[in-house]
């Protein structure tokens, strides 16, 4: 995996990360606006879109969501962290939720940055889509999601660096993200982190004939 810019996110956006509507609360003040903009006149429906704008549900808590119902999210990432170095394996594992249904990025993010999870979201049968919005509010800059309420209790995912400090990895590992590793330095990862092994390389022989060296100095 080759590195990407350097990620220093540790936060999400406003309203992203413990905004958990039930979905019978969800879907029940869905289904009432809905039954009220069905019951209006063509008139009333067209003088209010001329008025506010084409109808839209919770159109509020879907400019935090890039255009996505909360409930209906499964894992998310800031821009930052999608421009970072290395891939979110639980951005990874979300694709294979059995609900997972889309992989929605906001055109903010360089898309070469966001290629693994693209990629990895075609592979999977997930639809893929750009989306970009002047009404959009927050940090967002990509969300797996389903296309009904699942509820996930926590969307966000913690910033790498964060997450693997606080597993022991020193940080010239950490950042050392497409780089070839000493076994020594491979096998630490494998043993504090092995979902992260994905994002590095284990020394070979023509690393060592080459005089590649790992981050450790080996």
């Amino acid at each position: 995996m080759p590195k990407k810019g350097k990620n220093n996110s540790e936060r999400l956006a406003g309203g992203s990360k413990n905004n958990t509507a039930g979905a019978g609360e969800g879907e029940a003040v869905e289904r009432e606006a809905l039954q009220k903009w069905s019951g209006k006149s063509k008139l009333e429906k067209t003088l209010q879109a001329g008025a506010r704008g084409p109808f839209q549900l919770r159109r509020k808590e879907r400019q935090h969501h890039l255009g996505e119902f909360r409930e209906r999210l499964i894992r998310a990432l800031t821009v930052e962290q999608v421009e970072g170095n290395g891939t979110y394996p639980e951005i990874l594992e979300a694709m294979s939720h059995p609900r997972a249904s889309k992989l929605v990025v906001s055109r903010a993010v360089e898309l070469t940055a966001a290629s693994e999870y693209i990629r990895e979201a075609r592979e999977k049968g997930l639809s893929f889509t750009t989306v970009d919005s002047p009404s959009f509010k927050g940090e967002l800059g990509l969300v797996v999601a389903a296309d009904d309420a699942v509820n996930e209790a926590e969307i966000a995912v913690p910033s790498r660096k964060k997450k693997l400090k606080a597993k022991g990895l020193p940080e010239e590992l950490i950042e050392a993200v497409g780089e070839s590793l000493c076994n020594r330095c491979y096998e630490l990862i494998r043993e504090r982190a092995p979902e992260e092994l994905a994002n590095y390389k284990k020394q070979g022989f023509f690393d060592r004939l080459f005089g590649s060296k790992c981050p450790c100095g080996r």
